[in-house]
């Protein structure tokens, strides 16, 4: 899939301005209180939470990780500011989404583009680490978030990580077995075209018999389940999506045979989703559980889930309006006293009128 945008004059980090502008270095001028998003140019979801804040008169910026050309940043730590293109801003609010060094175009030569990539990246962190309000601090590994739940005691599938796939069908005796990647669904070997790879079901007993060497993924026992659901936090609330689907790999490969109904999480489910996700520290995160006899089994939480697909589905824009809400909330929480509000809450007549 290429994800990359032709654009003559790149418009990274555009718009900010909810009021009147504010410049000049940190140590002397107020920089102005802004929600920080980096992600890349494809991420249309958070495109349309800007236009939103911009309604409700809360200034944002967007740094875009294949947008990096010619870029302007200062960073200041003690003043907990940021310089970009000329302008200082202070971050009330930060998300790093879909922000990935991979999607640096660099010069050419593989130590000095390694260097890039790697430099941006600690860049990003560095900036979430000023930010008042981290939306989504990166989470623990999915044998770690399972560990987790299980603490918790929510169930989970039994779980292995292995480079060999011999030695996954002595360790089960279920007879279906998922298999997926241990880290990310994409690789980029260049800069805005992926590569997916994305999760399977397999018999157990098709596993290879004799031991051999791979990449390490992950494989699951397949859980006979009644109902499948995605569950967005935000930030306490919760909105549910039912999901229909033959195959794991299907919301990649098969989009049009994917169902989706906006529905009411059972009490069990989001009492679970609320546990973990206050466990794991989230302002944000995209939860996938399997329902099996009335009882929640927990897959994994993506603190990136993307939701555009699911309100599609089901027609409904419940989720942006909410997390929308969320960011403008955490703002306004993060503004210093005496700086001054905006003078119309847009967000909550939106959020208030707007239904499923």
């Amino acid at each position: 899939m290429d994800v990359r945008r032709a654009r003559a004059q790149p418009a990274w980090a555009e718009p900010v301005p909810a009021g009147p502008e504010v410049a000049g270095p940190a140590s002397w001028q107020r920089p102005r209180p802004t929600v920080m998003l980096l992600s890349r140019v494809c991420d249309g979801e958070l495109g349309s939470l800007q236009v939103l804040l911009g309604k409700a008169g809360i200034p944002s910026a967007r740094v875009n990780a294949d947008e990096l050309t010619g870029a302007s940043v200062v960073i200041d730590a003690g003043a907990r500011a940021i310089q970009v293109n000329g302008r200082w801003l202070a971050p009330t609010v930060s998300w790093i989404r879909h922000f990935s060094g991979q999607a640096i175009e660099g010069n050419g030569d593989p130590g000095d583009d390694l260097f890039l990539r790697e430099s941006w990246q600690a860049a990003a962190a560095a900036l979430a680490a000023i930010t008042m309000t981290d939306v989504a601090p990166r989470p623990r590994g999915l044998l770690s978030q399972l560990r987790l739940a299980r603490q918790h005691q929510v169930a989970v599938p039994r779980t292995i990580v292995t480079t060999d796939l011999a030695a996954a069908r002595d360790v089960f005796q279920c007879p279906r077995l998922v298999i997926k990647a241990v880290h990310e669904h994409f690789t980029e070997v260049l800069p805005g075209r992926l590569t997916g790879r994305f999760p399977v079901i397999v018999e157990r007993r098709e596993l290879p018999g004799q031991p051999g060497g791979g990449p390490p993924v992950v494989v699951q026992e397949y859980v006979e389940h009644d109902t499948e659901l995605r569950i967005y936090y935000l930030n306490g609330r919760l909105h549910c999506f039912e999901i229909d689907k033959r195959s794991p790999a299907d919301l990649w490969t098969a989009a049009d045979r994917v169902g989706v109904r906006y529905v009411t999480p059972p009490a069990a489910v989001a009492a679970a989703t609320r546990l973990l996700a206050t466990a794991m520290s989230l302002y944000y995160g995209a939860f996938d559980f399997l329902v099996r006899d009335g009882s929640p089994v927990f897959l994994e939480v993506n603190p990136d889930g993307d939701w555009h697909w699911a309100e599609r589905k089901a027609r409904t824009s419940v989720v942006t309006l909410g997390v929308a809400r969320m960011l403008a909330d955490l703002h306004r929480e993060a503004i210093p006293v005496g700086y001054g509000t905006p003078p119309l809450d847009l967000l909550a007549f939106l959020t208030a009128t707007q239904r499923p």
